[in-house]
Parts: structure tokens; sequence; C-alpha cells
């Protein structure tokens, strides 16, 4: 497999992270050993994209708010059709939707936007994950180029200086390994080693099965020799995945994936889980089930990013932590101007009935 061949590798997201993102961050030259150019392309990328979904988000809580205020305002009137119909499920269930159409109450769009953003975390996943299979992919193969091109270089020269097979061999491989550490430059977030593998207990040059596994937090890359895979490696291997001492390194310390959890638990608590329509013969046991299920929902996709976050790249741990503060903050602003302007809306109200 050569470097061109894999760029079928990248999908659509992918190829926007990878070779447009990337490619202009890698020209402004950046040198830092705490944020690396995929740090940085990661941050512009959630900034635009959070700037583009913005619309949406504003569209998802405009619909539950209205359709809280429509709830609240059908609710006399549902409560006396759930006491006159009680006995009959069918008639209960026509005079709901009756009463639902008349206040224009639409469940189907209190869940449109949510399967849109749905939809557009399980797309950014593939993106990103398509972009560091490809990026652990080059940066491979690049290596390989250069473990061979200094191995064979490093050989002829060893046998012209007179050296035997052996002696020669022992020399080119040095010379090799060198040469692949030198090249390799790594990509660096603040305390994570490589931001293309998680930032958890996990090594942060990853081994053959790693590298071309295709279970939970391998990288995919198929059609891939172990034995030469390891042998280019080796050197990066025992410089990264290695302390002084002798014990496992880990590529990071679970500061990514505690902070997703966290932000968005209290990102969660922020907004109000959309009241749900009561359902043609549902007892008061439950109905209150669902509410219980409503509110266990709120930390479902939470666990889910944490999850995400142990078993996949740092990169795009680093892109949920993003998308949660910019989705705290905004709910935050959000949740505030509301309060100010149902107060006014309040004070409004009050002094029409006082001046009544």
């Amino acid at each position: 497999m050569d470097v061109m061949s894999l760029a079928t590798e990248l999908n659509l997201v992918g190829k926007l992270v990878y070779n447009v993102l990337y490619e202009w961050v890698n020209g402004w030259g950046i040198d830092s050993e705490l944020i690396g150019a995929f740090g940085v392309t990661v941050i512009l990328f959630t900034v635009f994209l959070t700037l583009l979904t913005l619309p949406l988000d504003i569209w998802q809580k405009m619909i539950a708010r209205s359709n809280s205020r429509k709830m609240r305002a059908m609710k006399p009137e549902l409560d006396k059709i759930n006491k006159l119909y009680a006995n009959d499920k069918n008639a209960l269930m026509i005079k709901q939707r009756e009463l639902y159409k008349k206040y224009k109450y639409s469940t189907f769009k209190t869940c449109l936007p949510m399967l849109a953003t749905l939809i557009i975390f399980m797309v950014v996943f593939s993106g990103f994950n398509s972009s560091v299979r490809y990026h652990n992919s080059v940066v491979y193969e690049n290596l390989k180029e250069v473990y061979n091109a200094t191995y064979e270089s490093s050989y002829d020269a060893s046998v012209e200086a007179g050296l035997g097979g052996v002696e020669a061999a022992a020399a080119a491989t040095e010379a090799a390994e060198s040469a692949v550490l030198e090249a390799y430059e790594p990509e660096r977030f603040l305390l994570t080693t490589n931001i293309f593998m998680p930032d958890t207990w996990k090594d942060p040059i990853p081994d053959a099965a790693t590298y071309a596994g295709t279970g939970i937090g391998s990288i995919g890359v198929t059609d891939v020799d172990a034995t030469e895979y390891n042998t280019v490696m080796a050197p990066l291997i025992e410089e990264y995945n290695y302390t002084e001492k002798g014990r496992s390194a880990w590529n990071g310390y679970l500061i990514l994936p505690v902070l997703v959890m966290v932000l968005s638990i209290v990102s969660s608590k922020l907004v109000k889980p959309p009241e749900q329509p009561q359902v043609a013969g549902q007892t008061e046991e439950q109905q209150k089930a669902q509410q219980s299920q409503m509110k266990m929902m709120q930390y479902v996709m939470p666990v889910i990013m944490g999850i995400f976050s142990l078993f996949y790249s740092a990169a795009f741990s680093l892109y949920m932590f993003l998308r949660s503060f910019m989705s705290f903050a905004f709910n935050l602003i959000w949740n505030l101007v509301l309060k100010r302007r149902d107060a006014k809306q309040l004070d409004y109200e009050m002094s029409i009935t006082v001046k009544k």
C-alpha cells in the first residue's frame, strides 16, 4: 500500500478535517510541544461546526419551548378528557389526538432535532476515525520508506568498508532505527503524547495488533505485514511506550474522558427534557415511569460520550469536550436570557391585571 492509495481511506468529513483544515494549519509552521497542528485543527473544526449547527440548536430549543407552552395550555383539557374517557381507550386516543391537533402539538418536531444531533455525532465520529486511520497509515508508510532506504544505503556502505554480512546488517539496522526516530514527528496535545491515540492507558505508539485490528479502539488499517510493522516501529515503541524504569507508559491521564463526561452531565442539567404527551390508557405509575425514563436519557448521551473517549482517539475526545463546553455556554446564556424575558413578561401581565 502506497501513500497515494491511502486517500481512499478518508470519507467526506475526514477529507475536510485532514486534507483541508489540517493541511491549512500545517502551513502555519506550528512548532509547539504542547499543542500540535492536529490539536489546532480539531479546535477550529469544532468552532466551525458549532457555528454551522447553531441554528439547529436554536430551532430545537424553540420547539421545546413552544411544546412546553402548548402542553401547559392544554393540560386542563387533557386532564378532563382523561377522566371522561378513562374506560374507553379508543375514544380517549381519538380525543387526545384531536386536542393535540387543535393546539398544533407535534411530538415529531421534538424528536427531529435530537435525531439530527445524533446523526451529526455519528458522522463526525466516522470522520475523525477515518482521519486517525489515514494519519497513522501515512506515518507508517513514510517511516517504512525511511527505514528501508537508510538500511539499504548503510548496508552497502558497511560492506564496502569491509564489514561482514552480520556486522553490516547490525550497523544498517542501527542506522535505520536512528533515522526512524529522527523522522518521527509526534502530535501532542498538552499531557497527551499522541493525539491520534486515546487519552488513556493505551500505548502512545500502536503495536501491530492495534494498528491492524478491527475491534473497538483499534485503528483498522488492513493489508499490513505485522513483522515488518514491528521492525520499522520498534525504535519508536521502545522510545515512547516505556518509561526509563521499563514500565509501560500511558498515552494520557484520562483527563479528556473525565472532562467530557462531567461537562456533558452538567450541560444536560441546563436542558429541561421535553414534556411528553400522555398516551391513552396509561396508568399513573406508567406515567411516572415514562418521566423517569426521560430523566435517565439525560445521562445516556454523556455516558456514551465518555465510553467513546476511553476507546477512541484523544482528537475525538477533544472535539467532544469542546462541543460540550460550547453547548454548556450556549445553554447557560439561553437560560439566563429566557429567565429575564419571562420575568419581564410576568411583570407586564401583572401590570395589566392590576390596571383592570
